[in-house]
Parts: structure tokens; C-alpha cells; sequence
């Protein structure tokens, strides 16, 4: 049994990924605020307090951020910092306390048309690219900490991850709610935009894996399912799963939006199943139908 210490621990996927470890390693979460079912520390990732306070831990799963579902209204320059005050404290706790590996929360935004198309001249005119500029930062700041520290690491870049409990300001969540309510469900652009749609319990067995791989030492790994679903394609999905009357309709994207919203996000998961032995197969169907059956039985969120 390890000890485990999850940032951002009441997030999407992080509160996943802890519920699933929980069942054989000892979790600790640090969040702003308490998580009534596992052990929590209150801080602020950004506050170094907590460093010399918390006690060892064999591993840490890096999750604390401004998440992507949230980001938008957010102010940028305090998502970088966010992004990158936090990440420094983890290493620098992971350093004072040998700890084993950092598993770090990054993006399938990092592309290699997004690394291309990246430069810092766009930045003041794209509040939007703060969220993977951050990332990209962070993955680089990782990996020179490890050159100079010999520290472990695995990131993990997700894709369009999807489930239960999650934020509204994301597409599947948000088309199911319109279905459901009898709304409009709103789509920018022409909706060919394509997304690797990965179901989150996928996604956090394969960030487990991943963490205590010894194929991924030092390694980014790209977790997704490989197959690519057009937004439109998913909004007709949706509308008969929930056996829905509401219209699909077409809004132009909010300024600035346009430039990662329409890039398409290829992957391959041949990698991921060769580093982990893990493939994530959950269909989008099959997804969205645990999505919608617990809304119907818990109630829409707000």
C-alpha cells in the first residue's frame, strides 16, 4: 500500500482517480475546500505553507489547476499562475521528500499543429491559448526539474474527457442538459469539429497504470480512446439517447475561440496500450448512457 497525495483532489477526474486508488493505497486530498468521503487538507496549491506540512507521500497526482471546463472566465495571468506557482511547490515538496513520482495533469491540446502554430504573438490577442500555454509551460518546467534533480515523473495529456459530475461549461454536459430541459442545443460553428471523446473512468485507470508503469518513467503519455466523433455527430447522439425533441442549432464561437476549437485533435492510442497494456474502450454510446442514466437518477446539477 502506498501513501498517495492527490492536488485538486474534488475535480473531475482527480475525485475519480482517487475513488479507484482508494480502494488499495492510503489517499489524502489537497483542495480548497474538504472532501467529506477521503482525508483532506485545506490549502492552496499556490501557498508553499503546506509543504513542510503535510507529511511524506510515496506518490502525487498533480490535478490542481483553473480546469479547462472554467477557465474561460477566468483571468489568465491568474491561471498561469495557477498553472505554474502550484506546479513548482510539488516539485519542490516531491524533492524535500524523495517522494517516488509526480504524475502531472496536462492536455491533449499540446498537439503538434498547436506547438506549431503556437507563438508568443499571439498570446496577447488569444486570452484562450493561457490554458494550453500553461500546460506547455508546465511540461517543459517539469522536465528540466528532472534533468537537474533526477525527479520522477509521468504526464498524462488527456483528451475530450467526459462523465458523470462534470463541469457544464464543457460540450457533453452541456448538450445533455439542453436535451433534457427541451432547449436548443447549441453547437459553434459548423460542428465538424472532431474530439476524441474519452469516457472518465477510462480515463483514470489508464492514470493509475500510467503512475505505477515502469514503462513510463519520465515519459508524456497521451490518453484517449483514438477514435474521433464530430460535435455534431455527438449532439444527434445525444438527442436520441435522451429521446430528445430539442433543436439542434448553429452559433458562431465566441471571440478568440475559433483557433483551438476547430483544430483537430488526432491521436493514436497504439502507444497507450503498448506502455500500460490498457486500451480505453468505452464507447461513446455506451458513455453517455452512464452519463444520462445518472443524471435521471440524481437530478441535473448546477
Amino acid at each position: 500500500m502506498s501513501k498517495i497525495l492527490i492536488t485538486g483532489g474534488n475535480g473531475f477526474i482527480g475525485s475519480r482517480v482517487a475513488s479507484l486508488l482508494s480502494k488499495s493505497h492510503k489517499v489524502v486530498l489537497l483542495d480548497l475546500v474538504k472532501n467529506q468521503k477521503f482525508d483532506s487538507l485545506i490549502y492552496d496549491i499556490t501557498d508553499n505553507s503546506w509543504i513542510d506540512s503535510v507529511g511524506k507521500f510515496d506518490y502525487v497526482f498533480h490535478f490542481a489547476s483553473v480546469g479547462w471546463g472554467s477557465y474561460k472566465a477566468s483571468n489568465p495571468v491568474k491561471l498561469i499562475h495557477t498553472e505554474l506557482a502550484g506546479l513548482y511547490n510539488v516539485l519542490d515538496y516531491t524533492l524535500k521528500n524523495n517522494t517516488k513520482k509526480i504524475i502531472y495533469s496536462s492536455s491533449g491540446l499540446l498537439s503538434d499543429e498547436f506547438k506549431r502554430a503556437f507563438t508568443f504573438s499571439e498570446i496577447d490577442s488569444n486570452p484562450f491559448f493561457s490554458y494550453p500555454a500553461a500546460k506547455l509551460m508546465g511540461e517543459y518546467f517539469l522536465k528540466e526539474f528532472h534533468k537537474e534533480n533526477n525527479t520522477g515523473y509521468s504526464i498524462v495529456r488527456y483528451y475530450t474527457v467526459y462523465g458523470e459530475n462534470q463541469h457544464d461549461g464543457m460540450a457533453v454536459p452541456s448538450f445533455i442538459r439542453s436535451a433534457i430541459e427541451g432547449k436548443p442545443i447549441v453547437v459553434y460553428g459548423s460542428g465538424k469539429q472532431k474530439r476524441d471523446f474519452t469516457y472518465v473512468g477510462d480515463a483514470a485507470k489508464a492514470t493509475i497504470l500510467t503512475a505505477f508503469s515502469g514503462n513510463t518513467f519520465s515519459k508524456a503519455v497521451n490518453i484517449g480512446t483514438g477514435k474521433n466523433t464530430t460535435l455534431i455527430e455527438t449532439a444527434k447522439l445525444i438527442k436520441k439517447l435522451t429521446k430528445s425533441g430539442s433543436e439542434i442549432i448553429h452559433d458562431n464561437f465566441p471571440e478568440n475561440l475559433e483557433a483551438l476549437e476547430t483544430e483537430r485533435m488526432a491521436f493514436s492510442s497504439s502507444y497507450l496500450k503498448e506502455l500500460i497494456g490498457f486500451e480505453c474502450k468505452t464507447s461513446l454510446e455506451q458513455g453517455l448512457k452512464k452519463v444520462i442514466n445518472s443524471i435521471e437518477e440524481n437530478g441535473l446539477s448546477e
